[in-house]
């Protein structure tokens, strides 16, 4: 298979890449988007799903590096919700903040859990290699400072490549001494030189196959590096970081599918995690391939359920007050 025509991509003449088969890119809804939340995930106790309003709402990150976020806050009435700091997916090479189903996720978990998401609209890949977008991730979690020293709970999710960006902010936060209350990998995009079982039998993966997985870490690595770099492999990242420093991340939420290629080294992280002494809700059997819930209804709803979930056990009460989608 050529890589290149799966993924939808090709190189314009300045280098830059020509993105030409992504998810539309849904504009911000500053009134509001309806959101059906299911009964258990109602805070009153009734039964049966209730609508909630989710408004959205672009604010600028970093003028310098051109990065942004996309504020999702329910409406409602709701006091003390969390913040949510999430970064998308796409190898680092593909979608946006505004990319239609990681809009999508964030305006249905605003909705569930309830909490006010922000979508950070980090750099992308080959334009700008990582560790652009860990960059991205440390100034993300600068601008939550302040809520964290309010009281407010704040956690770090990502899905996909956006779950190994989370992590590092997870890092991060702990470096600056930022409080989190909690960490979500949902199905970590990682990679090493050597393939795993997992990697060797997706050559014909229907999401995620080999050959495009391999383009998307040779076009997001920096130039020179291979797939051992800390970068991609667990190992090598794991062992700079120190079972020490890892000891220093709050509660981990792990989630994996059984057809996710990346699953075997998914597994390795979680396990270097539950060793170091963090406190680890490891789900790698869930159903299907890799970002099913992007794709099904019934694993979107599964997902968001799990998420909205750990965000509430781990939100303790006595937050600071919600403050609307322009002063966040």
């Amino acid at each position: 298979m050529d890589p290149y025509k799966y993924l939808k991509i090709r190189f314009n003449p300045d280098g830059s890449l020509y993105r030409y088969g992504e998810a539309p890119l849904l504009p911000a809804a500053p009134a509001g988007e309806p959101v059906a939340v299911a009964a258990e995930g109602r805070e009153d106790g009734e039964q049966g799903p209730r609508r909630i309003v989710v408004h959205s709402n672009d604010v600028p990150l970093s003028e310098a590096a051109g990065t942004g976020l996309r504020l999702f806050v329910p409406s409602g009435g709701h006091a003390r919700l969390p913040l949510v700091l999430y970064f998308h997916g796409g190898g680092y090479v593909l979608f946006r903040a505004a990319s239609e189903p990681f809009h999508n996720t964030c305006t249905a978990l605003a909705a569930a859990a309830p909490a006010v998401v922000a979508s950070v609209d980090y750099r992308l890949a080959p334009e700008h290699r990582l560790p652009a977008a860990f960059e991205d991730a440390a100034d993300a979690v600068l601008w939550a400072r302040p809520h964290a020293a309010a009281g407010r709970p704040v956690f770090v999710m990502g899905s996909h490549n956006g779950a190994s960006i989370a992590f590092r902010a997870a890092l991060a936060a702990a470096d600056a001494g930022v409080e989190l209350r909690g960490v979500i990998l949902n199905q970590p995009h990682l990679g090493g030189a050597a393939r795993t079982p997992a990697e060797a039998a997706s050559v014909d993966d229907r999401v995620l196959p080999l050959p495009a997985n391999d383009l998307l870490w040779e076009l997001a690595l920096p130039v020179g590096a291979d797939r051992d770099h800390e970068y991609c492999n667990p190992e090598p990242m794991l062992a700079r970081v120190g079972a020490a420093r890892l000891r220093r991340l709050p509660p981990c939420l792990v989630l994996g599918r059984r057809k996710d290629p990346p699953r075997d080294r998914t597994r390795t992280l979680a396990n270097a995690l539950q060793k170091a002494g963090v406190a680890v809700e490891a789900r790698l059997d869930g159903a299907g391939y890799h970002a099913m819930e992007l794709f099904k209804p019934n694993c979107a709803a599964e997902f968001t359920a799990q998420v909205a979930d750990f965000v509430r056990r781990h939100s303790a009460a006595g937050a600071g007050d919600v403050v609307g989608a322009s002063k966040l």
